[in-house]
């Protein structure tokens, strides 16, 4: 790239950046001066990045769109679960290499509060490793392995909260009128009114939104867990020290960051506090940083909200010309959406999120999955169904429970932050959802294999970065061991975060799970499909089948347990034969070229 060019694109992005800063912190901060800060941060990052990260930059700003790709596959674990220490990782990088994995989020790695640490996600300290996972040094070796991989590492950026015991908090704590403003206090009558507008994340283990400390002198807002200390956004030094902290964890070699809980970031009262536009020129902000000092860096939101709230996460037109967001959001509800369609042998909710999922921005894919360290929430496609079912919640809730095993169900889920007065979630691993924990027959195996087959490939045909969680390549099941662990027996979601069963990959079931997952990889890469997924039209006497587009080719799937009529012919690249006139239940097709 040439001077002129990369001039050129700096002072792009800094106009972007500024214009954040503006709309943030304009009414009631001296944002010149916040500037002049900022500018600062940005140039003393720049140049400590390291020569092989600036390299990288280079090669991305030329391939903007390297990570829409069809090969773009994607796996996700915890370090202590699959490998022990971080220098252990580096021993399964062949396990990735074989899985055809290009980009790897390892989850919780950052030091994290002593105590109960919501799984690792309170975080204590942003610039170190949880120390019984090793050192950055590790880290920094592991990413030079990584990227002659070519995998990209992926770190989680918990930007909504901190623990109770990071430094900051201690300092506030302590009485540090600066440290103080990082966090939101407010007087007891003052929450008790936001309260009443405020939904709940954890009902059940952790009920409302504040928490008296009597050391901060009021209730500090705690949108998860009461050692979990909401960020005050508000206050600009948060900004600067977030920023700071981003820029030096992409020089440790992380190439990108999963932002946590951004819809949730900015507090406004008479609001519920979650989506708001603020939340969003947030994190333009920090894109338009990570561009400037470090570009080969991706974001990615967690946004748990119904697809109608989603594309502003990609980005928006402001006028001033299109600001980009995040390159990547999990489309979460398409994931909820498979497991409704399992249980109630429907393609409908599937079909809504497919054809909500279009559109995406240049720059921009769906990190797409069916099964992540988190539970099933139900809730999420709410206003999916709201279009064309009167009653979305009884529908979700009968769905939740088949999931669970209720009557003749072949699911082995758990229920998650039930209090029986509203939708809750579903933990569990994705064979055990499937059926094959509660699989004795062959024919109930087969099933269970065709069900995972069915949810694997509606991540990888849907275009997205399709992520395999750990262990669900191997068909592991719930571990149920969590309950005997007195730190974790309050926390159903580690029924799906066992420890990696590296007996387990070399199963029958695993080597059927995996050989149906290459399969679908294939198949992608030869369609040359990524990047927003197009929904086929179906015979509405037909409400079992789903099409997708994907690339050049055609995908159905069947998520009933019998043969459904395919009007469509062509030869299938998963099974290299040509088609029929019925496709077989819990089967899909993936009809090479357009259609006859």
């Amino acid at each position: 790239m040439s001077v002129s060019t990369r001039d050129d694109r700096s002072r792009r992005h800094r106009a972007t950046l500024r214009r954040q800063l503006d709309r943030l912190y304009g009414a009631g901060h001296d944002v010149a001066a916040l500037w002049s800060r900022i500018e600062a941060v940005l140039d003393d990052r720049a140049a400590e990045r390291p020569p092989t990260m600036q390299a990288l930059d280079a090669e991305r700003v030329g391939d903007p769109d390297w990570f829409v790709a069809p090969d773009m596959i994607g796996y996700s674990t915890y370090v202590d679960r699959f490998a022990g220490t971080v220098a252990g990782m580096a021993g399964h990088v062949d396990h990735f290499e074989r899985l055809g994995v290009r980009y790897l989020h390892l989850l919780a790695l950052l030091k994290a509060r002593a105590g109960d640490s919501d799984g690792g996600f309170a975080v204590a300290d942003y610039l170190s490793i949880e120390p019984a996972l090793g050192s950055m040094a590790d880290v920094e070796r592991l990413c030079e392995r990584l990227r002659a991989a070519r995998i990209s590492l992926c770190v989680d950026l918990a930007l909504n909260h901190t623990a109770d015991d990071h430094v900051w908090a201690i300092a506030a704590k302590a009485g540090d009128p600066h440290y103080r403003d990082f966090y939101i206090v407010l007087d007891e009558a003052e929450a008790a009114r936001r309260e009443t507008l405020l939904p709940q994340v954890f009902p059940t283990t952790a009920p409302g939104n504040f928490t008296i400390v009597p050391a901060m002198g009021g209730a500090v807002w705690t949108t998860f867990y009461p050692f979990q200390w909401d960020l005050n956004w508000a206050n600009p030094d948060v900004m600067v020290a977030m920023i700071d902290t981003m820029l030096r964890l992409a020089n440790h070699g992380f190439e990108a960051f999963r932002l946590d809980s951004t819809a949730f970031l900015w507090k406004q009262a008479g609001t519920d506090c979650r989506n708001l536009p603020q939340a969003h020129h947030i994190v333009r902000a920090l894109r338009a940083a990570l561009e400037i000092a470090a570009p080969a860096t991706l974001l990615k939101a967690e946004a748990i909200v119904p697809t109608a709230f989603v594309p502003p996460y990609f980005g928006a037109d402001e006028g001033d010309g299109f600001e980009p967001e995040c390159h990547l959001v999990y489309n979460n509800s398409l994931m909820v959406a498979g497991w409704v369609a399992l249980a109630e042998q429907s393609a409908a909710l599937p079909a809504a999120i497919v054809g909500a999922s279009g559109g995406l921005p240049n720059g921009a894919n769906w990190l797409t999955y069916a099964r992540c360290h988190d539970d099933i929430g139900w809730g999420a496609v709410l206003g999916d169904l709201r279009g064309f079912d009167p009653d979305p919640e009884a529908r979700l809730a009968r769905a939740g429970r088949f999931i669970e095993g209720a009557g003749d169900s072949w699911a082995r889920g758990e229920p998650f932050q039930s209090d029986g007065a509203a939708l809750h979630g579903t933990n569990g691993t994705m064979a055990s959802l499937a059926g094959l924990e509660a699989a004795v027959t062959d024919d109930a195996r087969e099933a269970a294999f065709r069900r995972i087959a069915l949810l694997n490939a509606l991540a990888v045909a849907s275009g997205g970065l399709a992520t395999t969680y750990m262990g669900d390549e191997a068909g592991m099941v719930n571990d149920r061991s969590y309950l005997a662990d007195p730190d974790r027996a309050h926390e159903g979601r580690w029924l799906h975060r066992p420890a990696m069963d590296w007996t387990a990959i070399e199963t029958p079931a695993a080597r059927r799970i995996d050989g149906d997952l290459a399969r679908l990889r294939a198949a992608r890469i030869a369609s040359n499909g990524a990047g927003a997924p197009t929904l086929l039209a179906t015979p509405a006497t037909v409400p079992q089948l789903l099409g997708i587009g994907c690339g050049s080719d055609r995908v159905f799937f069947n998520f009933s347990d019998r043969r459904v009529a395919l009007s469509d012919r062509g030869i299938d690249r998963l099974t290299g034969t040509a088609t029929g006139e019925m496709l077989e239940p819990l089967h899909i097709v993936w009809l090479s070229g357009a259609s006859a």
